[in-house]
C-alpha cells in the first residue's frame, strides 16, 4: 500500500506541474498578442476622423470613420454603395460630412424627410430632430426649452432617431402634440 500511495503522490505532482506550466504558458501568450492588437487598433484608427452613420437603401448600413474632407458620396461608398430601389436625387452626395450625423438614402417613392439637410439643424422650415441644440428646437410648434432638453436627453441615451415616431417616447409629447409637431421635424 505505500508504494500505491507514494506513486499517487509522484503523479499528482507531475499532473499538477504539467497544469501550472501550460497556465502560464498560455498567460504569456495571450497578454502579448492583446498589447499588439490594441497598439494596431490605435494606430490604424487617427483621432481626427469623422463617425457617420449611413442607413436606408445602402448596401451595408453602419457606422464608417471617414477624413473630415468627405462627402456623403464617400460615406455611402464605404457602405457598399446604393441599392437599385435607392432615389439618390433625393440625397445631397457632394455635401460635406459633419462628425456624428446620419445619412438615410431614401427609398424611390419615399418622401424627402430623410435626406442629410443642406443645414445639418434645419431644412427650409423644417427642423431636424437629430442634430438641433435647444434654440432650434423650441422653433417647432408646442416645444418648449424643457421639451427641447428632453429630446437633445433622450438622443444622447438612446442615439439618434430612427422615426419621428419615436419621439412619442418622450415625456410630454403625445399622439395630439406630436400631429402638430410632425409637419416642422425632419431626420
Amino acid at each position: 500500500m505505500p508504494v500505491f500511495k507514494k506513486s499517487m503522490l509522484i503523479l499528482l505532482v507531475i499532473v499538477l506541474g504539467a497544469a501550472m506550466g501550460t497556465y502560464y504558458s498560455l498567460a504569456e501568450d495571450d497578454n502579448e498578442p492583446m498589447e499588439t492588437a490594441t497598439a494596431q487598433v490605435t494606430d490604424s484608427v487617427p483621432a481626427d476622423n469623422f463617425a457617420v452613420y449611413v442607413c436606408g437603401a445602402v448596401k451595408n448600413p453602419g457606422v464608417v470613420l471617414l477624413s473630415p474632407a468627405s462627402r456623403v458620396s464617400d460615406a455611402v461608398n464605404s457602405c457598399g454603395g446604393v441599392l437599385p430601389n435607392a432615389d439618390t436625387e433625393k440625397i445631397n452626395m457632394a455635401q460635406p460630412i459633419k462628425d456624428g450625423m446620419q445619412i438615410t438614402v431614401p427609398d424611390k417613392g419615399q418622401g424627402t424627410g430623410n435626406k442629410p439637410t443642406d443645414s445639418p439643424v434645419s431644412a427650409g422650415d423644417k427642423v431636424n430632430i437629430n442634430q438641433a441644440g435647444v434654440d432650434e428646437l423650441t422653433k417647432i410648434p408646442g416645444v418648449g426649452k424643457a421639451t427641447a432638453q428632453r429630446i437633445i436627453d433622450y438622443r444622447t441615451q438612446n442615439g439618434p432617431f430612427t422615426e419621428l415616431e419615436d419621439l412619442m417616447k418622450i415625456k410630454g409629447i403625445g399622439k395630439a402634440k406630436f400631429e402638430k409637431m410632425a409637419p416642422r421635424i425632419t431626420l
